[in-house]
């Protein structure tokens, strides 16, 4: 699915966060959003699904303007999009098998015994299958991470959202989390937009490069001509980066 995002606006008590943003990321590629920390990058990723919502723009998933669905339509809609969140968002009071079982039985008509292959399926590609009854509080970051990017793709979404995937890891562990998100999105071509202030990911997985600054987009690239720019705004957040 082809993610378009229309004039979008957003703002915070007078605060202007995004302030029209465009953009488009054609299916089956990965976009990077780049940029400074508290600059508003979670923000346009929650007002894509409507985690937060955006004062005033269109966000199309497909064909579908997301802003114009109704609550159930959301859900359902929700339903093809994959949200790995900055904290991985497990819950503390399952193991790991029953956070993957969590989507499937709330999302799906599976049995049993076809929940259990899918989640032996994911954990295996996430390299974790041994972690299957262990709890959240026994798994490391990266751990964690890979936990996390299973359960946003046990259901298969045709769109993938990454929010700081890196966050807090160490520079090996950030490395293997920007591996597996590439290794994802070959094996399961989704489209993608990964939020991040870390070039080694952005480097890593993107297609295009967007750089977030001042409540709008002030580079749009490969990656190449992200590392080849002359705009000085690129040039300080390159260095400020590497």
């Amino acid at each position: 699915m082809k993610v378009k995002v229309e004039n979008l606006n957003k703002s915070f008590n007078g605060l202007i966060v995004l302030d029209g943003i465009n953009f488009e990321v054609e299916e089956g590629s990965t976009a990077v959003v780049l940029g400074r920390s508290g600059i508003g990058k979670s923000v346009l990723l929650k007002c894509i699904v409507r985690l937060i919502e955006p004062d005033s723009g269109k966000v199309f998933i497909g064909d579908v303007n997301v802003l114009d669905l109704n609550e159930q339509q959301l859900n359902e809609m929700r339903k093809n999009i994959g949200f790995l969140f900055q904290s991985s968002a497990l819950y503390d009071s399952m193991t790991v098998r029953e956070n993957l079982a969590f989507p499937l039985k709330r999302h799906t008509d599976l049995s049993e015994k076809e929940i259990e292959e899918n989640i032996k399926e994911m954990l295996a590609l996430v390299g974790l299958l041994e972690a299957i009854d262990k709890m959240p509080s026994e798994l490391s970051g990266g751990m964690k991470k890979r936990i996390g990017l299973a359960r946003s793709l046990i259901l298969k979404p045709k769109v993938m959202l990454y929010d700081e995937p890196t966050t807090g890891l160490d520079p090996v562990t950030s490395k293997e989390i920007s591996k597996l998100i590439l290794d994802m999105q070959k094996q399961f071509k989704m489209t993608s937009i990964v939020v991040t202030h870390d070039m080694v990911v952005a480097s890593s997985v993107a297609d295009n490069i967007f750089l977030l600054e001042n409540g709008n987009f002030v580079f749009k690239g490969t990656p190449e001509e992200f590392m080849q720019s002359d705009l000085q705004i690129v040039k300080n957040f390159l260095s400020q980066k590497l």
